[in-house]
């Protein structure tokens, strides 16, 4: 996470994925995994919790020298 000085400023959540051949069926689905964990691990509450209000959540997932990236 990056988190501003001002907490009216832009906060960011990135999380980075390896796609993992035995566990995911495409790089879509390492996507869909990181975006999952953002979730599950409540990091945007975390962000709320301390008065962070402008709060965008990126993923990254690594597929060899692919990389796909989604902001949601």
């Amino acid at each position: 996470m990056l988190e501003p000085k001002d907490k009216n400023g832009n906060s960011f959540i990135m999380e980075f994925k390896v796609y993992k051949e035995q566990k995911e069926k495409n790089i879509e689905e390492t996507i869909e995994n990181a975006k999952k964990q953002i979730e599950e691990k409540k990091y945007e509450e975390s962000l709320k919790t301390r008065g962070y209000t402008n709060i965008t959540k990126m993923v990254f997932a690594f597929k060899g020298k692919e990389v796909k990236m989604e902001i949601f």
